[in-house]
């Protein structure tokens, strides 16, 4: 099995992976409810701007030509009903928007008047004209002066400089309270925008922090079987990038798709209330959106699978190599891994660029036709205005509006992008948090006394890390409270499984271990590991000081404590010789110590948790002879009381031992003293004399 391959992640639909994403952000409702009020608040302030322009446009800029209703200044406050009053030579005047304008009956006393303009020079008729189309022409009958337009004949009388000055003074005050809200909305925005872009990603850390955490506990849990089948660098992109991604949906994507949706959901009514062709003619062009949007779905999904696929072996494979920096360097590897890496590194190169290609596709497209929009808009309104049918104002809106339309969905792009991105790294976590341990409490455990007695029995255990490939085989012996017992056999025997059985890293397929007459199945495992330590071969050194490596954080355990442990093992000495003794900070993995000083650490480290059982894996077969002494000097007042195992190689290192269990072949072949197993020249005898014709050569030598 290469771990290195990608494992099939469990598919979800996205309906599943909102509603548990969602969940997370549940317990902050209240925050992401108050984002979603400031988004419509924003929204709100953000499209009044192009209407404020329109206001601008029809009712100041062109307002002059607006229909007007006059009467005797007497009745000026009747008029005031309808919009600021012009007053000129004791008559007053006021403007009608259009709704107000259709009246069939008017008001009695009151006139209809406008102001039209022909070849350069205003006129005040005595009417309205028929339509917004009407094109006026300047006739004279008997001397005085009429307008005809669209075959209606009007009294017209010349408006000098002065008087068109009076009538626009209305605009020019107009346009001071218009800008003042302009303003307003433009510094509202602002503001609330700051604020929405606080809390969101106040609201976004807090749960990715919530959610990290949940990670990190979920795979503090879980069985070894599970590390054996992912890789370092898959987990760790699975914790630091994928929950990334997910930062960018709640902290982003979430409120700003439903800013996106009030936006568009806002501009269509406003679009419908302004001119009802415009709008359909401006959403011409959404059906063909909506193929470009269910193309690009489904195939930035799958970009964002693979390129997520292939982080993870690049992740894994440099993880890898620059543990085994020294070996690479050793070989003269250097050549080769690069040829390796340079192959992954290359694959994310070609799954990176295959989505920038489909976002580099998806946002021009949505650019496209959003200007198509523009410029049919263009073409019928523009002409629309010529002929009167509209006002320029609404056109200029509707650009506005279009422009406004179009910018959600353009960056839709950007959105869905890094919802798809969400939602594969969501896949990949849930994924990860629906698989469960294989090793477990049991649903109704057995309490371990607080002091345990130490004895161990194996009974017909058969044990297979895969399937039935069976690396124990009907395995069965019992170790008493207090012995000392020693493991050895050929490599593969099956002595380190046993190891790992005692404390339950893997679960046994038959037969049944037992700690003081219970299962181990039925102890939790906090209770059953934390009367276990065990000192491997391959010792592992956190960052941090010597003292905080014995002790591992365990405030329960004294600076006192750890001196203590530190003398055991002859370590005290040497430790306090160091320029910050206890408190010399440890370069990774332990690197500024010696291998034999990391050994004698890990011991120091076992007896500090003081346990009532203490396993050696193999402790001792990367130490020079020196250490090798002082750890088995230490050794006899470590297992003073305590139920120690002991797997090793070398022979010499376990003749004290009470019993020495010989296996061969993941089955039990001899068990005995040294010498009772040396008297019976068995598998024991024949490892020993082994091992004595290698040793007889050296001395010879010498």
């Amino acid at each position: 099995m290469n771990i290195h391959s990608e494992q099939d992640i469990k598919k979800f639909k996205d309906s599943q992976l909102l509603t548990r994403l969602l969940a997370y952000a549940l317990p902050y409702w209240k925050m992401v409810l108050l984002c979603i009020v400031l988004a419509f608040v924003i929204v709100v302030a953000d499209l009044a701007r192009p209407y404020l322009i329109k206001v601008a446009i029809d009712g100041h800029i062109n307002g002059l030509h607006k229909p007007m209703l006059a009467a005797d200044g007497s009745q000026a406050a009747q008029l005031e009903a309808y919009g600021p009053v012009t007053l000129m030579e004791s008559r007053a005047y006021v403007r009608l928007e259009a709704k107000d304008a259709n009246v069939a009956a008017l008001p009695s006393g009151m006139e209809r008047r406008q102001i039209v303009l022909i070849d350069g020079r205003h006129y005040m008729i005595s009417g309205w004209l028929p339509s917004q189309q009407s094109v006026p022409a300047l006739a004279t009958e008997a001397g005085a002066a009429r307008v005809v337009a669209d075959g209606e004949t009007f009294a017209a009388v010349p408006l000098e400089d002065g008087a068109v000055q009076l009538f626009r003074e209305q605009d020019y005050q107009g346009f001071i309270p218009l800008g003042i809200l302009f303003l307003l909305t433009v510094a509202t925005a602002s503001i609330l925008s700051y604020l929405q872009s606080n809390l969101l990603q106040y609201t976004g850390q807090t749960i990715i922090y919530n959610i990290r955490d949940q990670l990190f506990t979920h795979l503090s849990r879980m069985s070894m079987s599970y590390f054996d089948r992912n890789p370092v660098g898959r987990l760790v992109v699975r914790v630091t990038q994928d929950t990334e991604a997910l930062n960018q949906l709640y902290s982003q994507v979430v409120v700003n798709l439903v800013k996106d949706i009030i936006i568009l959901a806002g501009i269509v009514v406003i679009m419908l209330q302004l001119s009802l062709k415009l709008a359909l003619l401006s959403f011409a062009v959404i059906p063909f959106l909506a193929v470009l949007t269910f193309w690009y779905r489904r195939v930035i999904r799958q970009a964002q699978r693979n390129s997520r696929v292939i982080l993870s072996r690049l992740n894994s494979f440099l993880a890898e190599n620059l543990s085994g920096i020294r070996i690479t360097q050793l070989f003269i590897r250097e050549e080769r891994q690069w040829q390796q890496f340079d192959h992954h590194n290359s694959e994310y190169y070609r799954a990176g660029m295959r989505g920038t290609v489909i976002n580099s596709i998806f946002q021009p497209a949505i650019g496209f036709l959003g200007n198509l929009a523009i410029a049919l808009l263009l073409w019928y309104g523009g002409a629309n205005v010529i002929d009167g049918a509209i006002t320029f104002g609404v056109v200029y809106a509707f650009t506005h509006y279009v422009r406004q339309f179009f910018q959600p969905l353009m960056s839709l792009a950007e959105k869905y992008n890094q919802i798809q991105t969400a939602m594969v790294g969501a896949e990949r976590i849930f994924d990860m948090l629906d698989e469960r341990p294989t090793i477990t409490d049991s649903a109704a455990p057995i309490k371990l006394p607080k002091q345990v007695r130490g004895e161990i029995t194996f009974e017909h255990v058969w044990f297979a890390y895969n399937n039935e490939d069976w690396v124990l085989k009907d395995v069965s012996f019992t170790i008493q409270p207090g012995q000392t017992i020693a493991f050895v056999g050929a490599t593969g025997a099956g002595k380190s499984s046993i190891i790992q059985l005692i404390n339950r890293f893997y679960d046994i397929q038959k037969g049944s271990i037992k700690l003081d007459g219970v299962d181990i199945r039925e102890i939790p495992l906090d209770e059953l590991r934390r009367c276990i330590s065990i000192v491997q071969q391959d010792v592992f050194l956190f960052t941090g000081d010597i003292c905080s490596n014995i002790r591992l954080n365990n405030r329960d355990i004294t600076d006192d404590q750890v001196v203590e442990a530190a003398k055991m093992v002859h370590m005290d000495e040497f430790v306090r010789h160091l320029p910050q003794g206890y408190e010399t900070r440890l370069g990774e993995r332990g690197v500024n110590l010696s291998l034999g000083q990391r050994q004698l650490l890990s011991f120091a480290r076992a007896i500090a948790f003081r346990p009532q059982i203490l396993i050696l894996d193999e402790a001792t077969s990367n130490i020079d002879t020196e250490t090798e002494l002082i750890v088995q000097d230490a050794l006899h007042s470590i297992s003073e009381g305590r139920t120690t195992l002991i797997v090793a190689h070398r022979l010499s290192t376990i003749q004290h031992a009470d019993q020495i269990i010989v296996m061969h072949k993941g089955k039990v072949r001899e068990i005995g003293n040294h010498y009772q197993l040396l008297a019976q020249r068995g598998y024991y005898y024949r490892l020993y004399e082994l091992q004595y014709k290698e040793q007889k050569p050296m001395s010879t030598a010498k």
